[in-house]
């Protein structure tokens, strides 16, 4: 390694204009130089410009490079500063632990949640913001090395933004960076804006003992399925009409459907993993264009519900299943894929994806989560993707043709 007479870090500043790099890339070639990290921001054509300079295989002193590049500052218009970069110093650079920070709020969340970065040590390297669909977020690269625990950080962000009523994402750079491609959403409370079952139930005249039932369940005096077995159980002879009449009225959640448009055009892959029911499943796989579909199935008899679920319940666990497996099928690894739920049903499918949002969530979903999102609308999804304004209007344009 090189020893601190022989890097050197450059800060460059001014007015910026296309070649300034080259220029200087060049310059460094003529000196046998490397450049061991560079970064680059030039927001409203001012340009901020730092890059990390290893001399040690050039034949010329430290002292006739500064030179040459002051001459080649001058020649530019731009100010240039300089100083001594130690091994210590460089192996820190390399050791950093970085991640995403990406918040759709305003200057008082800025304040919020720079304040709580201060006081778990968190370096801010970057910050950006972009407009994207009506909304504005403001991402940040946050260096977590200094963290003594990176999942209280992440509590206490999500606390925040719980408090402000803002959506917040915070994702390991190297997820951050591997384009996602099979996205997963919940249903009920998540893609459409209500919880089907108890629509069901009201119509069958069972609502009361039906949120009897999900309210133990809730408490943990029943699993997933046992609670479900018996609500079906009470459901015995609703008819298709009303399923029907039911299915045609169900509000999608906010942004549904723009979100849906955007994604299928970019070539995405989109699956319902839902303890719902197929009734409703299949018929929103078909509406929004989706590709796959996992959820239980109702057994009709004469046009009647029997009350009974055919086939194995769709629980956490088969939720979790079909979405390893579907990635698998279509050889994406799971740091490419998204999964969006709102309940304790939804933690495990959600802790293996690479990018796990919590949307609405039931109490405790956003610790397993990377994305809290409160009753954000759902094209919000789309920022932390890092799908620009024009892809949106682009596809929402070939919709509309």
């Amino acid at each position: 390694m090189a020893d601190s007479q022989n890097l050197i870090m450059v800060v460059v500043s001014g007015r910026d204009r296309p070649g300034i790099i080259a220029r200087f890339t060049r310059l460094i070639m003529s000196h046998q130089g490397e450049v061991l990290d560079m970064e680059q921001a030039s927001p409203h054509n001012l340009l901020g410009l730092y890059f990390i300079l290893d001399l040690s295989k050039s034949t010329h002193s430290p002292d006739s490079v500064i030179k040459d590049l002051l001459f080649e500052a001058n020649q530019l218009d731009l100010n240039l500063d300089f100083r001594s970069f130690s091994p210590q110093d460089l192996r820190a650079l390399n050791q950093r632990s970085l991640y995403v920070l990406t918040h759709f709020g305003g200057t008082a969340a800025l304040a919020e949640l720079s304040g709580i970065l201060a006081d778990q040590n968190v370096n801010i390297e970057t910050i950006t913001t972009a407009a994207h669909h009506g909304s504005r977020s403001m991402e940040m690269t946050i260096d977590a090395q200094g963290v003594s625990g990176i999942d209280r950080l992440k509590q206490r962000l999500m606390v925040k933004s719980r408090e402000l009523n803002i959506a917040i994402g915070l994702q390991k750079m190297e997820a951050y960076r591997k384009n996602k491609r099979l996205i997963f959403f919940d249903m009920d409370s998540t893609l459409v804006d209500l919880e089907i079952i108890d629509e069901m139930a009201r119509r069958a005249g069972v609502h009361r003992e039906v949120a009897r039932i999900t309210e133990k369940a809730m408490r943990g005096e029943f699993d997933f399925e046992s609670s479900l077995i018996q609500r079906v159980a009470l459901l015995k002879g609703l008819g298709e009409r009303e399923m029907i009449e039911l299915r045609e009225s169900i509000p999608l959640s906010p942004g549904v459907e723009d979100l849906a448009t955007t994604l299928k055009y970019l070539g995405y892959k989109l699956g319902i993993v839902t303890g719902g029911f197929d009734f409703f499943a299949d018929h929103m796989k078909g509406k929004l264009g989706f590709d796959f579909v996992c959820s239980n199935k109702l057994e009709i008899k004469d046009r009647r519900l029997t009350g009974k679920v055919v086939g194995e319940v769709v629980d956490g666990a088969m939720k979790a299943r079909f979405v390893n497996q579907t990635a698998c099928d279509h050889g994406i690894l799971l740091d490419q894929t998204v999964c969006v739920g709102d309940g304790a049903n939804d933690a495990l499918m959600l802790s293996q994806a690479g990018l796990a949002i919590a949307y609405n969530p039931k109490k405790g979903l956003d610790r397993v989560a990377n994305v809290s999102m409160g009753r954000s609308p759902m094209t919000d999804i789309l920022h932390l993707l890092g799908i620009t304004e024009e892809d949106i209007s682009d596809a929402l344009a070939c919709r509309a043709s």
